[in-house]
């Protein structure tokens, strides 16, 4: 498992243990280290400043630069995101400090606003002039270098708050984790207290999350996201096992109630003591790296190749708890990590190395959504049966409300491509003697196969629709107008189940002399995934189809749904008058078309299922 390779530069700092090790985000060399004395139990502090040096041999080396003492233990410490010279640390003692590494001997700026122990401190690289930190007071306080006293406080946990991270895809998510086992999702433009029993905003006061994760039934010490996918979270703490959380596909039956929930994508056993730190890799969307009381430091991969193992490396010369590890943001496989022993350890994985582990992710990882929030997604149009080309659709991916986040709807969804890709296969041209067909697509998100249809039809008139959640609709019209479509598709706020007469009264009347005529053809892509809106979205389309022999349902739906609850769907599309008149497992990069078997649940991982979709066509009965 651990191939050769160079042995780590080592630094020993006698009489200090380590708590946390941060790279620089602005040179390649430069470490800083945040240690406590007596083990942080009690006593003083100290930052140490270092750099990473040619080595003989062609090896690496470590030195001290300076250090800085401080009244009490330092715990964690993160670099400025504006200023390359500056850096907050947190400590024991409540305060957190600035410091510029051009001074000695004291920090510009201190904070003393916790009543309990800092534990954390993180700089947003989005919002660049903002840090947070998180207390063993339950709270995490937000706050800027020039600002006297905190911008923002969040009661998040009513029990210590061991991290708080903000979103490195959206400036105002922030996500924490706590002694009681949660973790936390804040969307920070709408703070609001929780209600409950046991809280209330006098004595108990609680911020409202969007999103609360029951991860782990013991303390949970250390969280990290995901550098390429939002909303992908990896979890670690007590109970040794470190979880990598899908927190886009909640549930709450409650559409306006703070959501519990999330989806354990993997679950990676093996350290034999709790894990201190877990931090996933900048260079790549698969690997991530921990630091545990076993005193190894361990690098994984959430998706193996077919046969491999999860467990890539691990680095085991700490002679105490293993506290915190980083990764270079510049040199890939460069690792740093640090512990109780007052060591610093930097190890050089090669990179092939980890590659040969990362297969799976890098050439045959499908991805089931593309594009963050509020970024643009380029669709390259397949060329018409003449040869010709169509050019390019350009999408901004929608960012719902915060309370709205259920939607899933803030991703391009693989499915949706799969429609555009193959268009042909919605049999439009049986309708080319028609002056008008009418196309619907439900829960639409950024609108790709509306416009896709709406640019290759002439006789299309294209309703998409989705939630009617304020932003969403903006971005959906958007891109209509974007794409000049609008003379043929037509943006209708709909929610499942309601009065159907805004989607059939939205074509303009030269378009649609009938008036409130129902539909030819309806689409919709990823639109399964919750049991419990299956009733009201069957109850749409059956309001929404034309009572023709020709009129159809195509509804694409990635395997990541689940096959049971595929199954579901169709069995209850049977009690409602319609019927399933094709149903086939297509593969999303190849051409490769199998029948639909739901006992294949029983025998495929998730790196399997993510290979296929699944086509279904109702029509009437």
């Amino acid at each position: 498992m651990n191939p050769a390779r160079p042995p780590p530069a080592v630094l020993q700092t006698p009489g200090f243990a380590h708590y946390s090790v941060a790279w620089s985000p602005f040179h390649n060399s430069r470490i800083a280290l945040a240690s406590a004395a007596n083990f942080g139990l009690v006593g003083n502090g100290r930052l140490h400043m270092v750099s990473l040096i040619p080595g003989v041999g062609g090896s690496s080396a470590v030195k001290l630069d300076k250090q800085y003492e401080t009244q009490d233990g330092v715990y964690d410490v993160a670099w400025s995101e504006i200023h390359e010279n500056q850096l907050v640390t947190g400590s024991g003692d409540g305060t957190l400090k600035l410091w510029d590494v051009l001074l000695n001997d004291f920090p510009i700026r201190s904070w003393h606003e916790h009543s309990r122990e800092v534990f954390s401190v993180d700089w947003s690289n989005i919002k660049k002039d903002t840090f947070a930190s998180s207390s063993w007071d339950g709270n995490v306080k937000l706050w800027t270098p020039e600002m006297p006293r905190s911008v923002t406080t969040l009661h998040a946990h009513l029990s210590c708050v061991y991290q708080a991270l903000f979103s490195p895809h959206q400036p105002d998510i922030l996500a924490t984790c706590s002694t009681d086992g949660t973790m936390k999702i804040f969307d920070l433009r709408s703070p609001a207290y929780a209600t409950g029993p046991a809280t209330n905003s006098f004595t108990h006061p609680l911020s409202a999350a969007v999103l609360t994760v029951p991860a782990s039934g013991t303390e949970l010490l250390t969280l990290d996201w995901n550098k390429y996918r939002p909303f992908v979270l990896a979890t670690a703490g007590v109970d040794k096992v470190v979880k990598v959380w899908d927190c886009r596909m909640i549930q709450s039956a409650n559409t306006g109630a703070q959501a519990v929930g999330g989806i354990c994508e993997v679950q990676l056993p093996g350290h034999e003591y709790a894990v201190r730190k877990v931090q996933w890799s900048p260079h790549r969307p698969d690997i991530l790296a921990t630091a545990s009381y076993d005193m190894t430091c361990r690098i994984w991969s959430s998706n193996p190749t077919a046969g491999g193992s999860n467990l890539l490396q691990v680095h085991d010369p700490h002679t105490e708890f293993a506290a915190g590890c980083s990764w270079s943001l510049y040199d890939e496989g460069l690792l740093a990590s640090c512990g109780w022993d007052g060591k610093l350890f930097v190890f050089q994985d090669d990179p092939e190395d980890i590659m040969s582990a990362s297969l799976q992710t890098l050439y045959d990882h499908v991805p089931i959504t593309h594009s963050a929030p509020g970024s643009i997604f380029t669709y390259t149009m397949k060329r018409d049966g003449g040869g010709s080309g169509l050019g390019q659709i350009t999408l901004q991916t929608p960012d719902t409300q915060a309370s709205n986040w259920f939607l899933h709807a803030s991703s391009i969804w693989q499915s949706s491509i799969h429609i555009a890709d193959h268009i042909e296969d919605l049999q439009l041209d049986r309708f080319n003697n028609r002056n008008i067909l009418r196309v619907l697509e439900l829960g639409a998100g950024a609108g790709l196969p509306s416009i896709m249809i709406a640019r290759t039809t002439p006789n299309a008139a294209v309703i998409v629709s989705d939630y009617p959640d304020e932003s969403l609709i903006c971005t959906l019209s958007d891109n209509v107008r974007r794409n000049h479509a609008s003379e043929r598709c037509f943006v209708v706020p709909y929610a499942w189940g309601n009065d159907i007469s805004p989607l059939l009264t939205s074509i303009p009347a030269q378009q649609n002399p009938e008036g409130s005529a129902l539909f030819d053809i309806i689409v919709a892509a990823d639109t399964l995934w919750n049991p419990e809106t299956h009733v009201q979205f069957i109850n749409t389309l059956c309001m929404c189809l034309n009572h023709s022999t020709d009129a159809r349902i195509h509804l694409v739906a990635g395997l990541h749904t689940g096959r049971y609850t595929l199954q579901s769907f169709m069995n209850a599309v049977m009690m409602h008058k319609l019927k399933v008149e094709r149903v086939v497992e297509r593969e999303v990069t190849g051409s490769v078309q199998r029948p639909w078997d739901v006992t294949r649940a029983e025998s495929e991982d998730e790196r399997e299922r993510r290979k296929w979709v699944l086509w279904i066509v109702l029509k009437w009965s």
